[in-house]
């Protein structure tokens, strides 16, 4: 009994110190970096064989979070980091677990019923993305770092966010996104501009962001680009006059974002 005790003490104690420990991103940055290529595509079956490193990381995330550990995170930023890795390490953690099963990628199970834990708190990946990250942050460059799973979404990106550089990544985000062919392509002379099915989904949160931020009486989503484009894509958009320019939308892959 007296061993028993011991024992319930020992590990209590443990999970009050990892508690009061910052989160360690190191993990997530290995495993990112070793089964993600340049082009943001996982080689899920070598990830599976390293899912306890993966669903290790995990259970930081379901202790600790800026909710419950306030203390632990020194601003916005750094809450922000906690969130946009949380997200996408759940979802990799999901699909790894599946695969190679795919069916759960689009579906209810995954976005809409599938439980998660951030801090100690139940919640779901849309609870995640649209509850916490797109209500609290309002931060349109958040649509080019999560990433879904599937070949349309943003591309994951190689390792986590350092500390301390939530805002510079973001920005770098944004302008690989928005100078990728895949995502907008402009043609300067018919003036057809066909850009992600993000910008159609979550047109409310760029053109908010237009109107508040860049005080933009009138937002166009083409003055969103304009903040990240560089090159001919910037020159060209540029030239052309708003209401002149006819959008329309890719077609969204959903399958998976394997190697």
């Amino acid at each position: 009994m007296k061993f028993l005790f011991a024992v319930f003490i020992l590990t209590g104690f443990s999970a009050i110190t990892f508690a009061q420990s910052k989160l360690d991103y190191t993990e997530f940055d290995r495993l990112t970096k070793t089964h993600v290529n340049a082009q943001g595509l996982v080689n899920y079956a070598a990830l599976q064989k390293e899912l306890p490193a993966l669903e290790s990381f995990i259970n930081q995330l379901s202790t600790i979070s800026p909710d419950k550990h306030p203390q632990l995170f020194a601003d916005d930023n750094e809450k922000l980091r906690y969130f946009l890795t949380a997200y996408n390490a759940w979802v990799l953690q999901v699909v790894t677990k599946a695969y190679p099963k795919k069916d759960t990628l689009w579906g209810k199970l995954l976005f809409k019923d599938k439980p998660i834990k951030l801090g100690g708190q139940d919640t779901s990946l849309n609870g995640l993305e649209h509850g916490i990250i797109r209500k609290r942050f309002a931060d349109p460059r958040v649509h080019f770092y999560l990433n879904c799973a599937a070949r349309s979404c943003p591309p994951l990106q190689q390792g986590a966010i350092p500390e301390g550089k939530t805002d510079e990544w973001l920005t770098a985000s944004a302008r690989k996104f928005i100078n990728s062919a895949k995502y907008v392509s402009f043609d300067p002379v018919t003036k057809k501009l066909r850009i992600s099915k993000i910008f159609d989904w979550f047109a409310e949160d760029f053109l908010t962001y237009l109107k508040t931020k860049q005080n933009q009486p009138a937002p166009h989503i083409v003055q969103y680009l304009l903040l990240y484009a560089e090159g001919e894509l910037k020159n060209a958009l540029a030239q052309v006059p708003l209401k002149e320019i006819k959008v329309s939308y890719f077609d969204y892959d959903r399958s998976l974002n394997e190697q």
